[in-house]
């Protein structure tokens, strides 16, 4: 910055009243500037509001995680949610391992609370703390490079995101089809990063702000659909505030409230389906507008869950008349299971088999994601078991342990080891 203004160390250290030796440091990188200093600085060289912003993101200190998190608070940034920070990669690697944070940091012998800062950002580890904690917690490769950077996610694997909002585009185009491949165990780097990169932009004033709700729905997507639910609700609700401040919306971004959805149900130590109906019926509407697959798929949705209160029979009307739209739009499968499952959960056993053992299409699929596999094993292990061919059922709930146990799905174990404890206690009967 000094340089283009063709301005020597000695001038601008005259006008902000700092030693040209301390310039020196800090253009060196030996030291970092203080805030009084920098803005001293950035005044004396009449830097404009992006310069200014620019410069707080290079420097890698908790003060300007904090000048850059506050300045989105206020002014004309304060519908931006929180910045992305590295320390979100951290937080991810520990609940990808499944431990909690009292249990990573007693490995670490460091307290819950330091732990906690370095995943807000807000200080961090040594390098050699940093190496410990990323061989704990199985980091790749890339991710360990990454966290090496600092406080700040500046890229992925070490390649720079296109600025251009057209290159873009494509690229989120290409995620949402498939050309553009994510290595499943680099999700977490790759969206964290690819969200940091359009957050800066939005914060810049370019007009990037759907792809940066795209990138957040997409990434809750591709948490969910590896059973990471609690993870999924970050990005989740970061889209949903973006989303509740446009004019129009794409219907696709509708995926962000299923998954919100889920969550108010399904996290917690109790199962609470009324909530998850709350969210999904304030969106329905939208829904009808935008979109006939989405409309039918959030009826679906509060069926399922309506199924599991006393509104049992509006719960099987909806999921009729959510079967008798929903057929023949793309999304069969889905229809049948959600309506077998619906069935199973209003005491109609007998009716939910009868329907998963006669439709051919909803026979077991290899390609599907993890979230549904084992959604699957589970409903068939119910169902049979429920009509009464209980040794039918024990295969499927081993398939869905083996997918729980090689993947590391903790975050669907309990809710299996519940299931599997009722079958057996009700099998001895």
């Amino acid at each position: 910055m000094r340089l283009t203004r063709g301005v020597s160390i000695r001038q601008i250290t005259a006008s902000a009243d700092i030693s040209p030796s301390t310039v020196s440091r800090w253009e060196s990188g030996t030291t970092q500037p203080s805030t009084h200093e920098l803005n001293a600085l950035l005044d004396a060289l009449e830097a404009s509001q992006q310069e200014r912003q620019r410069a707080w993101e290079l420097l890698n200190a908790p003060r300007s995680l904090r000048h850059l998190r506050e300045s989105t608070q206020s002014g004309a940034y304060s519908r931006l949610p929180a910045m992305p920070v590295a320390g979100e990669l951290l937080k991810s690697l520990r609940l990808r391992r499944g431990w909690t944070l009292q249990q990573t940091a007693c490995h670490l012998q460091i307290s819950p609370a330091t732990l906690s800062r370095w995943e807000r950002s807000e200080t961090w580890p040594s390098t050699e703390q940093l190496h410990h904690l990323c061989y704990a917690l199985h980091a790749r490769a890339e991710e360990l490079i990454a966290l090496e950077q600092g406080r700040q996610l500046q890229g992925y694997d070490q390649k720079p995101f296109p600025c251009a909002l057209l290159a873009l585009k494509e690229l989120m185009k290409d995620l949402e089809q498939g050309t553009q491949q994510v290595e499943p165990a680099l999700c977490d780097l790759f969206y964290l990063s690819l969200e940091a990169h359009l957050w800066r932009m939005v914060h810049h004033g370019k007009p990037a702000q759907d792809l940066l709700i795209t990138a957040y729905v997409r990434h809750a997507r591709t948490l969910l659909n590896e059973a990471r639910l609690v993870e999924a609700q970050t990005p989740a609700y970061r889209a949903l505030h973006l989303m509740n401040q446009c004019k129009s919306l794409d219907y696709r971004w509708l995926s962000a409230i299923h998954i919100i959805a889920k969550g108010a149900a399904e996290t917690g130590s109790r199962f609470r389906p009324l909530q998850g109906v709350e969210v999904l019926r304030d969106w329905l509407s939208v829904a009808v507008r935008l979109s006939l697959p989405y409309e039918m798929w959030f009826l679906r949705d509060i069926a399922e869950y309506l199924s599991q209160t006393r509104s049992r029979t509006e719960a099987v009307h909806t999921s009729e008349y959510a079967m008798q739209r929903g057929l023949g739009i793309g999304e069969d499968r889905n229809v049948l299971l959600s309506h077998a499952l619906v069935l199973l959960n209003v005491g109609r056993a007998p009716e939910a088999l009868e329907l998963l053992t006669s439709t051919p299409l909803v026979q077991w699929d290899e390609e599907q994601v993890l979230q549904q596999k084992v959604h699957e094993s589970l409903l068939w292990a119910r169902v049979l078991h429920a009509a009464g061919q209980g040794g039918e059922a024990i295969p499927w709930l081993q398939r869905a342990h083996q997918l729980v146990e090689e993947h590391n799905l903790w975050q669907v174990r309990a809710r299996l080891d519940t299931l599997s404890q009722h079958l057996a206690t009700s099998s001895g009967r």
